[in-house]
């Protein structure tokens, strides 16, 4: 059974990312931690600079700024992104607070990624999960 633990703060989850990424620039204040840098999913996989915003409780917010993530044959839109082209990483649950984002969110990143590039050829998504909801404002 899950006990719920203290969220760890920004300046923490940023200790631990530059430990583990040491390639990624880390801000982190008392409410905010933003990092971004170059991932490379497979040795034979693009390079992507992504970009992680967390708020504390909030979901961690990545993005792709570059390259441009583009478009599968056929398809008119982006898979597992909510509004704003934000990667949905995981399902609801699978992620909390107090888990250090180097240890999940950057794997999932990479994992997500990974799927992308196989969608670009074929346009089918093979990295399980679920469509998000997308909220219009």
């Amino acid at each position: 059974r899950y006990v719920q633990q203290k969220p760890l703060t920004p300046v923490q989850q940023g200790y631990f990312l530059a430990k583990a990424f040491p390639q990624f620039r880390i801000r982190a204040a008392r409410s905010v931690l933003r990092c971004i840098g170059v991932l490379q999913p497979t040795p034979t996989s693009d390079s992507y600079t992504v970009e992680v915003e967390y708020k504390v409780p909030t979901r961690p917010r990545v993005r792709v700024v570059r390259p441009q993530l583009r478009l599968a044959p056929g398809r008119s839109r982006l898979p597992h992104v909510f509004e704003g082209n934000e990667l949905c990483l995981y399902v609801l649950g699978e992620w909390r607070p107090d888990l250090m984002i180097s240890d999940f969110i950057m794997p999932w990143i990479s994992a997500w990624l990974f799927f992308y590039e196989v969608w670009l050829v074929d346009g089918e998504w093979f990295g399980g999960g679920h469509e998000p909801n997308i909220a219009k404002k």
